[in-house]
């Protein structure tokens, strides 16, 4: 994709005529799905950034040459800047000269996806049309820095992306748009998290191509319906029989890692689940333990699955 962000690239896409310099973005984020494919996503359309922002503290170190040379970690945001020919800015944690930072872009918008801190509001202030969040639910549920884990706890299907104004309260601002995704059965955080980081490249170039400036205003949240969620503790991987049976695999399949333990009590005795197996989302089972394996009787189904002895 290298040699994407000429002056004025234009492309065609599903009708749109897209301008690369329509609007002038800056794209800051971190490892991982969530960040690295909504980039690619942008500079495939020919919005590529005027630069993309990691944070000062970021670890990964680039050096440029003939060939792009990666010398940490080939699956980072940083690696991809460079793999697109970008200015990469590494952001001040100094809330005054990050802001000085981002003016010398002179930017419309500054899109964020999963950066490792929030922005002041000296910096949020700085660009055209203000700065901007990619989060993975439909806000304002799931608000917070684990809300794929969340969805999958509470049974949440759809889930979906969001793309929202940045506000003081983390999460809070307005809606300029969102998508919902749905995901199938056995799927995990990371397989979801993919899904979703596509979903998000597709809004944000669906709002980049199609809207003004009224537009990135966008709509207030309704506090009513918000939830909030922190990061997962020890005690948020017990699974309970009175879930429904599709809940219950889906969370565990999604969650699944090693040495990773599900404290279940059934007919009085608690089970440490290892994995589910399979599960039948509706129909009745008796419970029933053999070996190492058993079946739980859920509301309604039932799901099949390994314990630790």
């Amino acid at each position: 994709m290298g040699g994407c962000c000429s002056a004025r690239l234009q492309r065609r896409m599903q009708g749109v005529l897209i301008s690369a310099d329509r609007y002038k973005v800056l794209y800051a984020g971190s490892a991982g799905a969530l960040s690295i494919l909504p980039l690619q996503a942008l500079c495939e359309a020919g919005f590529c950034p005027c630069a993309v922002i990691v944070d000062a503290g970021s670890e990964a170190s680039v050096q440029r040459g003939s060939l792009p040379v990666v010398t940490e970690g080939g699956d980072t945001l940083a690696a991809h800047a460079l793999a697109n020919e970008l200015p990469l800015l590494r952001l001040s944690p100094d809330a005054h000269e990050a802001a000085g930072q981002i003016s010398r872009y002179a930017a419309d918008l500054v899109i964020v996806s999963c950066f490792a801190r929030r922005l002041p509001e000296t910096v949020r202030l700085v660009p055209r049309l203000g700065c901007f969040n990619l989060h993975p639910s439909r806000l304002p549920a799931f608000r917070g820095p684990s809300p794929v884990f969340w969805q999958f706890h509470e049974g949440v299907n759809p889930m979906g992306m969001t793309l929202h104004r940045m506000s003081a309260q983390l999460d809070a601002g307005n809606i300029v748009a969102q998508t919902a995704v749905t995901m199938e059965d056995g799927i995990s955080l990371q397989q979801a998290g993919q899904l979703l980081a596509e979903a998000g490249g597709r809004l944000l170039v669906e709002a980049l191509s199609r809207y003004g400036r009224a537009e990135w205003s966008g709509c207030a949240q309704q506090e009513g319906e918000s939830s909030y969620q922190g990061f997962p503790a020890p005690a948020d991987y017990t699974v309970s029989t009175d879930w429904p049976a599709r809940r219950l695999f889906n969370f565990m399949r999604a969650t699944r890692g090693q040495g990773r333990l599900y404290p279940c009590r059934v007919a009085g005795r608690l089970f440490r689940l290892v994995e589910a197996v399979g599960f039948q989302a509706n129909g009745t089972s008796r419970f029933c333990v053999q070996g190492d394996r058993l079946v739980l009787p859920c509301r309604p189904g039932f799901v099949r699955a390994r314990f630790l002895p």
